[in-house]
């Protein structure tokens, strides 16, 4: 009963971060768009060159993802031990996006 409300203060803190952060990024990406509009300022972007990136890693990215849920919704029959297992990957996923945001609001200032 401990490691659910470890998982529940954890999840809640990061939760608060996540859309904290996510808001702060609309924010700043709303205003980038406005004033460029506003400037009458419209660059270019390569979307051919981002779609041939992007393909080449997606593939095995998504095969791989395809692999670890099923594997995951098979150890969940397994053992009841195994239930923790997707609330950890999705508070570990959830900090992840919470590092994306942090390194992209430190890039962008």
């Amino acid at each position: 009963m401990i490691v659910f409300w470890i998982a529940v203060v954890v999840g809640t803190v990061v939760a608060v971060a996540y859309v904290a952060l996510a808001v702060q990024a609309f924010a700043r990406v709303r205003q980038e768009v406005l004033a460029a509009a506003a400037g009458n300022h419209q660059s270019e972007l390569d979307v051919h060159a981002l779609e041939d990136e992007r393909n080449d890693v997606f593939t095995w990215k998504a095969a791989g993802a395809v692999v670890v849920s099923t594997t995951v919704i098979v150890l969940l029959g397994v053992n009841g031990l195994f239930w923790y297992v997707p609330a950890v990957l999705a508070i570990g996923s959830s900090v992840a996006v919470v590092a994306a945001f942090l390194i992209d609001r430190r890039r962008t200032i």
